[in-house]
C-alpha cells in the first residue's frame, strides 16, 4: 500500500484512498480532508477554483442534485460530501472529454435548449388554447393537456377557463392570498414603558425592534414555565435558544431556507446541550413529587414509610464502626463454616500435644533413654556444682 504525505496537514495517508486523483493520474498534494475543509457547498465561489484545478466543468445542475441528495441523507454536510462524488461523476462517458475550459460553452448549450423547449412548449400550449377557445376540445382535455403553471398564471391574470369554486370558498369574505398591511396591527412600543424598554434591551440587546423583544420575552417564559431551569449557565443557553428560533422564524417567512437550515441545526445543538427535549422534561418530573394528588398515589401504591426507632448514635463514624464490629462477627460465627475451621485448627493443636506426651510416658515405662538434649546436660551440670557446695559448707 503506497502511503503519501499530505503537504497541509503533515501526516502519511494511502494516496489511493486519501487524495484526489488529476486527470493525468497524478495525486493531489493534500489529502481529501484538508483540501475540501473550506467548502460550502451552497456557495460555488468556495469550490469553483478546485475544479479548476481539477479540470472538470461545472454543471451547476449536476452539483445541485448531488447536493440535495446528500443534504436528505444527512443535513451535516462537510466538504467531502458533494465534491468526491461529483468529480467520480465527471468520469463517466458523457461528461469525460469536458475540462473547465468547457464550463460558458456547455451553460450557454444549457440556456440554448431550454429556450429551445420553452418555446416548443409555448408553441404547443397556445394550440391547445386555440382549440379550446374554438369548442374543439373539453375543459378537461385543456387542464389535461395544459402545464399547472400556465394554468395559474391564466387563472391570476383572468384569460383562462373559470375554475371551479366550492360554495364555502365562494362565501368566504376574506382573502388568504393576501398579507396584512402592517399598519392595521397595533405597534407593540405602545405599550411598553420607559423601564419596560430598558429591561428588555439589557436582557436581549438594542438590536431588536420592539415586537422582536416580545417574542423572545414570551418564548422565553414559556420554557421558564416548561422546565426546571436552575443554574446560570442553563438560562444563558435558553436565552442563545430563544434568540435562535426568532431567526429561524424569520429566515423561513423571507423565504430563506438556508439559513434556516443552518440555525435549525443549531437550535438542536442548544437543546441537547440544555436538555430541552420532551422526553428529558419527563424524565426530570418523574424524579419528585410535586402534588398531594401525587403523593397520595406513591402511598397507594408503595404503602407507608415505616418507623424505626433506633438507640444508636446516628454519627456515621458510630454508624461504620458498628457496621464493621457486626461484620466481623458474621464472618467468624457465620460466613462459610469459618468458625468451625478455627475450631479444627485448636483440637489438632490440642491432639498433636496429647500425643506427644503419650509417647514420651510409654518410652520411659519402657526403660528406654529419652535422647539427651544440651539443656539435659546443663541441668546436671548445675546439680552437681551445687551438691559440692553444700559439701563444702558441711565440712567447716
Amino acid at each position: 500500500m503506497a502511503s503519501r504525505l499530505c503537504v497541509k496537514c503533515g501526516k502519511s495517508m494511502d494516496e489511493n484512498s486519501q487524495f484526489y486523483t488529476y486527470k493525468n493520474g497524478e495525486k493531489t498534494d493534500m489529502c481529501k480532508k484538508c483540501l475540501t475543509m473550506h467548502i460550502d457547498n451552497f456557495n460555488p465561489d468556495t469550490f469553483l477554483w478546485l475544479l479548476e484545478k481539477m479540470d472538470v466543468p461545472y454543471i451547476a445542475e449536476e452539483w445541485n442534485v448531488l447536493r440535495d441528495r446528500a443534504f436528505a441523507k444527512n443535513p451535516n454536510l462537510n466538504g467531502m460530501s458533494v465534491f468526491g462524488r461529483y468529480l467520480s461523476k465527471m468520469k463517466l462517458k458523457q461528461w469525460l472529454e469536458y475540462g473547465w475550459a468547457d464550463t460558458e460553452r456547455l451553460k450557454t448549450l444549457k440556456d440554448e435548449r431550454s429556450k429551445a423547449q420553452l418555446a416548443e412548449k409555448e408553441k404547443f400550449e397556445a394550440q391547445i388554447k386555440e382549440q379550446f377557445d374554438n369548442g374543439e376540445i373539453t375543459e378537461a382535455q385543456y387542464k389535461t393537456l395544459m402545464s399547472t403553471e400556465t394554468q395559474n398564471e391564466d387563472y391570476y391574470m383572468g384569460t383562462g377557463p373559470a375554475l371551479h369554486i366550492p360554495a364555502a370558498a365562494a362565501d368566504n369574505p376574506y382573502q388568504e392570498n393576501n398579507f396584512i398591511d402592517a399598519s392595521l396591527l397595533p405597534d407593540p412600543a405602545t405599550q411598553l414603558t420607559e423601564e419596560d424598554k430598558i429591561y428588555l434591551a439589557m436582557k436581549w440587546g438594542r438590536l431588536y425592534t420592539p415586537a422582536d423583544w416580545i417574542e423572545l420575552e414570551k418564548n422565553y417564559n414559556e420554557m421558564m414555565n416548561s422546565f426546571d431551569i436552575q443554574d446560570a449557565d442553563t438560562i444563558n443557553t435558553l436565552v442563545l435558544l430563544c434568540k435562535t428560533n426568532l431567526k429561524m422564524n424569520q429566515a423561513i417567512d423571507c423565504g430563506d431556507v438556508e439559513g434556516f437550515q443552518k440555525l435549525s441545526k443549531v437550535s438542536e445543538s442548544l437543546r441537547k446541550s440544555a436538555k430541552f427535549t420532551a422526553a428529558q422534561n419527563k424524565e426530570q418530573k418523574n424524579d419528585y413529587v410535586d402534588s398531594v394528588g401525587e403523593l397520595v398515589a406513591m402511598c397507594e401504591r408503595d404503602g407507608f414509610i415505616p418507623r424505626y426507632a433506633t438507640d444508636i448514635p446516628q454519627d456515621k463514624v458510630d454508624l461504620t464502626l458498628k457496621d464493621m464490629n457486626s461484620y466481623v462477627n458474621k464472618l467468624v460465627t457465620q460466613d462459610l463454616g469459618f468458625g468451625q475451621q478455627i475450631e479444627d485448627a485448636l483440637k489438632k493443636i490440642q491432639i498433636q500435644r496429647e500425643m506427644a506426651e503419650a509417647e514420651e510416658t510409654e518410652m520411659m515405662m519402657e526403660g528406654e533413654t529419652p535422647e539427651l538434649i544440651d539443656e539435659d546436660y546443663e541441668e546436671f551440670y548445675n546439680s552437681i556444682e551445687a551438691q559440692k557446695e553444700q559439701d563444702a559448707l558441711g565440712d567447716e
